[in-house]
């Protein structure tokens, strides 16, 4: 008998896990659109019976409700929020199945990748993690089309990220820590946003030297992010922001995600330095957002009802096993 998977939301990324588990497992899909609002407990509760697991595909302000409904139910909870409060709210339950939240792609497989290179040596100094998720051509002054949430987007750009430097947990500004790249002959920026490192700095606290993530964007798109946000103080109204960004920011499914982990230490005496370098596109049926991000859900939720995560309760990106986590047939899109 086939598993039954509930899934939260039916946008581009709701619709995607349901195209890739749709094949393996009996998918039960709800969203505001059909009449479910998971904002309301008591219809969270009706929406989770008789399922084995969920993934929450919806904003992440509905994300405390799932969680505690499944955790209560013991019932594995999977999402892929980017929001730290959620996260701490999530890691506060107590469960008898699994509650992973972070699953997508940054967080997610970025942090499972990094924290498996880091086993490679025997002791470490800096790990470095980026990833964009950009449009392949672009024209406006920005240099960036929406692929995703746009409400995920501005939450990442607003709130204080999370890094170790000097082996200790520290809290940096949005925005700020901005670096060049270049990755293949082509420049890039880097900069501070929230969420990626997930639960990272916790658990490397104190074992590695310096730890941080940042989004890769285009050059020149931080500078007017800068000045939306801060000169024009729009991080005090998301709302108008996010309405701006949704109706004159155009959308695309063109995208490429770059994916790129750094991991500088000691093995054997020796400094060296590992790095690991995707370039991700899209297909005829998905985005490479929608592709990267639903992949990374899918796969862990995969080792969740393979046996492959013994543990219970709260579960941390970085805990699964790289090889696990791409052996299978939705994480090997990151090979």
């Amino acid at each position: 008998m086939k598993a039954k998977i509930g899934i939260v939301g039916s946008g581009n990324i709701g619709w995607a896990l349901k195209q890739l588990l749709n094949d393996d497992y009996d998918i039960k899909q709800g969203d505001i659109t059909d009449g479910f609002d998971a904002s309301d407990i008591t219809q969270v509760k009706e929406f989770l019976q008789g399922v084995d697991a969920v993934i929450s595909a919806g904003p992440f302000a509905l994300n405390k409700n799932i969680a505690q409904v499944a955790a209560e139910e013991s019932i594995g909870y999977f999402d892929l929020t980017e929001d730290v409060d959620t996260t701490d709210f999530i890691k506060s339950l107590k469960s008898e199945s699994i509650l992973m939240p972070q699953c997508g792609l940054a967080p997610g497989a970025i942090n499972i990748c990094a924290a498996s290179m880091m086993e490679e040596f025997d002791e470490v100094k800096e790990v470095l993690m980026r990833v964009g998720a950009l449009p392949r051509f672009t024209t406006n002054e920005m240099s960036y089309y929406l692929s995703w949430s746009t409400n995920g987007l501005i939450n990442e750009y607003c709130n204080e990220a999370d890094a170790i430097y000097e082996g200790k947990p520290v809290k940096v500004m949005p925005l700020e820590g901005s670096e060049k790249l270049v990755i293949e002959g082509e420049s890039f920026e880097a900069f501070n946003t929230s969420g990626g490192c997930a639960t990272m700095c916790e658990t490397y606290a104190n074992k590695v030297e310096n730890l941080t993530y940042k989004t890769i964007r285009y050059p020149g798109h931080l500078n007017h992010m800068r000045f939306l946000f801060n000169d024009l103080h729009l991080k005090k109204n998301k709302d108008i922001l996010e309405k701006l960004f949704d109706k004159e920011v155009p959308r695309t499914k063109n995208d490429v995600i770059i994916f790129f982990v750094k991991v500088i230490g000691l093995i054997d005496g020796v400094l060296q330095e590992k790095t690991y370098l995707r370039k991700i596109y899209g297909n005829e049926k998905f985005s490479a957002i929608q592709l990267t991000t639903a992949s990374g859900a899918c796969s862990a939720l995969k080792m969740h009802l393979d046996g492959k995560i013994s543990s219970k309760g709260f579960i941390r990106q970085e805990s699964l096993s790289w090889n696990d986590f791409t052996d299978n047939k939705f994480g090997n899109v990151y090979k």
